[in-house]
């Protein structure tokens, strides 16, 4: 019996130093945990204000006689790179010669009008062959025969009929031929071919009546969807003067001298000046394309 409670005090004792161990070292861990959550907390408030120790930079001395020398770089290729694109002069442009000495056309056809460019290949003919009129450009055969169009100038034209160049004149001018070049006249306006006492007779005309002038060329207003478009033209009780200036039927005028016939105010400005004009520049419309019709009165 007392063999027995000696050893259950022995074992209460071991048990009882086990314990004093483990405290002892949960106290330890215990004081190492505080002193770490310590130490981190001093530092997250104190770092802020704190001012960081920056190493001043020295330069590095060199060595006594030594010479430091940067890289070369090669400029060439980016100079010939032409990175803005690389200038190009253009060939200059060699104006061809104009025919001057060409035989009177054995065609029995009529220049009625031709239209001038500074650019040759915009220069135009107005062209009668066999009571039919056309407009032809350089190198177009004229209708009903084989000849064509190889040159527009002031009061003629010159055509190539078989190999051979021809002069064909304006209606109501002598053949001549020019001792000097003959100037351009104004771009893309039909000159009139209207002899001059026919002009002066109409001019006094118009001087004396304005209303004149709409019985050799009459006009009668176009709407497209119910507005003005401008005025359709048609030859009046002389049809020489309409067709020397090269209207045809059925053109569309709209403007005469700078002023668009759309606006109504625009005709009636037309109707009063009418008489102190000396020339009328008409833009009209054919087949899509606007003309400019000059007369001269």
């Amino acid at each position: 019996m007392k063999h027995n409670s000696i050893s259950t005090l022995i074992k209460l004792g071991e048990k009882f130093k086990q314990q004093q161990v483990q405290q002892r070292a949960s106290f330890a861990v215990m004081l190492v945990l505080l002193t770490a959550t310590a130490w981190i907390a001093g530092q997250m408030i104190w770092q802020p204000w704190s001012t960081p120790t920056v190493t001043k930079w020295q330069p590095t001395a060199a060595a006594k006689g030594e010479v430091t020398s940067s890289p070369q770089i090669d400029l060439s290729n980016l100079q010939n790179s032409h990175l803005f694109g690389q200038y190009q002069q253009s060939a200059p442009v060699v104006q061809q010669p104009k025919v001057q000495d060409a035989p009177k056309s054995r065609l029995n056809v009529v220049l009625v009008g031709v239209v001038t460019s500074s650019v040759p290949e915009k220069s135009l003919a107005v062209i009668a062959n066999q009571g039919r009129q056309a407009t032809y450009g350089l190198n177009e055969v004229i209708e009903g025969t084989r000849a064509k169009l190889i040159q527009v100038q002031q009061d003629r034209v010159i055509i190539d009929n078989a190999g051979r160049n021809e002069t064909v004149m304006l209606e109501g001018l002598k053949f001549t031929k020019p001792s000097a070049p003959v100037a351009e006249t104004k771009n893309n306006q039909i000159r009139s071919t209207a002899s001059q006492d026919t002009l002066e007779q109409i001019r006094q005309e118009i001087r004396n009546d304005a209303q004149t002038l709409f019985q050799y060329v009459r006009m009668s207003q176009v709407k497209r969807d119910g507005e003005v478009i401008g005025y359709r033209l048609s030859p009046g009780k002389d049809k020489s003067l309409f067709e020397s200036v090269g209207l045809k039927a059925g053109d569309i005028a709209t403007a005469i001298n700078g002023l668009d016939l759309k606006d109504s105010a625009s005709m009636s400005e037309v109707w009063s000046n009418l008489s102190q004009m000396t020339e009328l520049n008409l833009t009209v419309e054919r087949n899509g394309q606007s003309y400019e019709i000059y007369i001269e009165l």
